[in-house]
């Protein structure tokens, strides 16, 4: 690559603007986050966010808070004005969520901006508009509070537009954030549109029931246990899930620190702890912490976007979250909590790294230790074997019809006269050792079962035969505004691949949508949380704006929750079902690129055993 050297010199003050506009808006999310921490600093009681094409043509912020005095409108785009701090001590306690006087100078850098506002008994209101960087400003009427309008975001840096994700996408992570939000306070009223659909509306009755009802449905809400507990200087509330209620990502355990939604790993570690003799592998619980110390000992002032921070005391943070926790599972949960102290006396012991904050087991729980057994050998499973190649083609499906690569089936080598699958022995539940002879196939049940089902799915889709299972009643699925969107857009795909679903309005600004078949795949599972899981997970993939991205992402995670699990015990008929899947080259990796085989030779064996030829 050549080096371009232009010699030292001084940034255009054009240049440095956009260059630190860059560290607080990167997305149209971040744009929102800003205003709405000024709303609420403002002490706004009804807040509503509007965005055309995720943001990405139009954002919308309007409150009922104080105002802005007229004599200071012309000061707002200018760099580091701010009416939250005026000293150096003022840094040590920071009780506001803006502070820095950057989040309307930095979005007029990167877009048009026409600011609305009117403050206390000022006569009437003030409008200040920057179009392509020419300021002007106005006397007009305006009953009240701030409106601020982002326009044509980084329409000025192209490079940078081209970053973002499509306006769906985009219109998720402000969903995801508003709705964040509305959970920490719940005094406050909020009302999201997008496009001119309104898809989230609160009361702000002050009750967080209430907000719960209106982020997650009365489903969820009704399994959230109340969280209040007080530790010396630290004060945390809030709600978690009960024991049954858990999620496939992180994604709804929102954390907030005197008032700023942040993100911690000591604290979400802690957070998940009392919960890991409960919860399946992958699985974590629902949480809204609230957690309240003394500003003086947190520094927030450590990353651009004000999400990390940095604690003088981080144990007793992490240790007080823990208990907080615990207490609260303790009290909803007595009867499990009790056989899970029976059953493992060491289970509620935990120390608290004096340091990071860290909340580890004292001891190793004995749950987390596997129970390694060995089956005793299968016998037959079927008297002719090996199947004809015509059988062996209707379980499988072209490799060609894949659209990316995965390594080569020829290094396996597997003969065709492979031997009965009664040769077969399941390890530790999750693993299949067939012996073929002058070899040996270990198998990963889940892997190999997951891209049988990836291919099937794909066939079945291609050649429009979708198999559905209809639902005695429909059942309701509330979705937050981030998956809804997901469903909005890819309605058609979903229900190609099975799935009868169509929305229906609560009257509420809730998105909920009545489900009425689901895959044959998922017939024994529940319906709701299927699919909920499967659009979490398909939501977290780096390729979904991809050209087929979606369907892609759906479809492999479709196939993971529909596969046999690990640690499953199998009837001699499912062995035989995957171990006649061996044979052909299509399913040598799952659909996320793991090996569903691995082959251990002679050879292996004699340089194990350090045997000579």
């Amino acid at each position: 690559m050549k080096v371009r050297h232009t010699g030292i010199h001084k940034l255009s003050d054009n240049l440095v603007s956009l260059i630190a506009a860059g560290e607080v808006i990167e997305r149209p999310v971040s744009v929102v986050k800003e205003l709405m921490e000024n709303s609420l600093d403002a002490g706004a009681r009804h807040i509503e966010i509007k965005l055309e094409n995720g943001g990405l043509t139009t954002i919308v912020v309007r409150d009922d808070g104080h105002g802005i005095p007229s004599a200071e409108v012309p000061l707002l785009l200018e760099r580091h004005t701010t009416s939250k701090i005026d000293s150096e001590d003022d840094l040590d306690e920071i009780v506001t969520l803006g502070f820095r006087g950057e989040a309307l100078y930095s979005i007029g850098a990167v877009s048009d901006v026409i600011l609305s506002t009117k403050f206390a008994d000022e006569p009437g209101g003030t409008r200040l508009t920057l179009r392509d960087g020419e300021k002007s400003v106005e006397t007009i009427p305006w009953p009240g509070g701030t409106q601020v309008e982002s326009i044509r975001l980084f329409h000025s840096t192209p490079a940078r537009r081209k970053f973002l994700r499509s306006g769906s996408a985009e219109y998720g992570r402000v969903g995801s954030l508003v709705s964040s939000y509305a959970l920490a306070y719940p005094h406050v009223a909020w009302r999201l549109m997008h496009d001119g659909r309104e898809t989230l509306r609160t009361p702000g009755s002050g009750s967080r029931e209430d907000a719960l009802i209106a982020v997650y449905g009365a489903d969820v809400a009704r399994k959230m246990l109340e969280v209040d507990f007080r530790s010396g200087a630290v004060n945390i509330e809030g709600a978690i899930s009960s024991i049954e209620l858990t999620r496939a990502r992180r994604t709804d355990q929102i954390i907030f620190l005197n008032g700023r939604l942040i993100k911690d790993p000591g604290i979400s570690a802690a957070l998940e702890r009392p919960y890991m003799q409960f919860l399946a592998p992958g699985r974590h619980p629902i949480a809204i912490l609230l957690i309240s110390c003394d500003p003086r000992e947190v520094d927030v002032n450590v990353h651009p976007h004000k999400k990390e921070v940095r604690l003088s005391e981080p144990r007793a943070v992490t240790g007080s979250v823990y208990r907080a926790v615990e207490n609260t599972l303790r009290k909803n949960h007595p009867l499990e909590i009790q056989k899970v102290l029976e059953s493992e006396p060491s289970a509620g012991k935990v120390e608290i790294d004096e340091i990071t904050g860290e909340v580890k087991p004292l001891e190793p729980s004995r749950k987390d230790e596997r129970d390694w057994a060995i089956r005793e050998p299968k016998h037959h499973h079927t008297p002719d074997w090996p199947p004809q190649p015509d059988e062996r083609q209707q379980r499988s499906v072209d490799s060609d019809q894949l659209q990316h690569q995965y390594p080569a089936f020829d290094d396996l080598n597997i003969p065709h006269d492979l031997p009965p699958a009664g040769h077969t022995i399941q390890f530790a539940n999750t693993y299949l050792i067939y012996n073929q002879g002058r070899a040996i196939y270990i198998i990963d049940q889940h892997n190999l079962h997951e891209r049988i089902l990836y291919e099937e799915f794909i066939s079945r889709e291609e050649n429009a035969d979708a198999s559905s299972q209809a639902l005695l009643f429909p059942v309701q699925v509330i979705l937050p505004p981030a998956l809804a969107a997901l469903v909005d857009e890819n309605m058609d795909i979903l229900r190609s691949m099975g799935f009868e679903i169509e929305e229906f309005s609560e009257g509420s600004g809730k998105r909920a949508y009545a489900l009425r078949a689901v895959p044959q795949a998922l017939k024994d599972s529940d319906p709701s949380s299927a699919l909920t899981d499967i659009l979490e997970k398909a939501s977290q993939d780096e390729k979904l704006d991809e050209p087929g991205g979606f369907r892609r992402a759906f479809t492999i995670n479709l196939s993971c929750k529909s596969a046999i699990k690990a640690g499953q015990s199998l009837t001699e008929e499912e062995i035989a079902f995957l171990i006649g899947h061996i044979m052909d080259g299509t399913y040598v990796t799952c659909p996320h690129g793991r090996p569903t085989m691995i082959k251990l030779d002679e050879d292996w064996f004699r340089r194990s055993f350090k045997r000579s030829k």
